[in-house]
């Protein structure tokens, strides 16, 4: 028996969540909307085999000193703090599984440089849908 790929989707308005669920129905999908959720789930289902993170997110689970840092950038907060842990080799493969999907992909690509190589990203505007599905299909291949 094959078993489902699992993806985990942290945004908080939903709309992402929904379209990957009509797109990948074999999919198990989980939604996180904030920090501390995104951590929960992971604890509970263990690693997922892709990430789609939105960098607006809500900030619950973020300590006072990292809402400050990382205003506006709270999912990537998520995926530098809590995320991306273990060895440099662990890490990369985590990176290679993961999709930072936002309106903001262009200045955040900018503002972080080469510390963000290695990650696909998707910039939220007309027809990014299919984009991000495929994305998300090859990834779990």
């Amino acid at each position: 028996m094959i078993m489902a790929k699992k993806l985990l989707v942290v945004e908080d308005n939903g709309s992402v969540y929904k379209m990957l669920k009509n797109a990948l129905p074999s999919f198990n999908i989980v939604r996180a909307r904030a920090v501390d959720e995104a951590c929960g789930a992971i604890e509970e289902d263990g690693l997922f085999d892709c990430y789609v993170v939105d960098l607006n997110i809500l900030a619950t689970g973020l300590n006072l000193e990292e809402m400050a840092k990382y205003q506006r950038r709270e999912g990537y907060a998520f995926l530098k703090n809590y995320l991306w842990k273990g060895t440099e080799e662990e890490v990369k493969k985590l990176k290679s599984r993961t999709i930072i999907c936002s309106r903001y992909v262009n200045e955040f690509r900018k503002e972080y440089g080469d510390e963000v190589d290695g990650l696909q990203m998707v910039l939220k505007d007309k027809g990014f849908e299919k984009k991000l599905a495929f994305l998300v299909e090859n990834i779990c291949r």
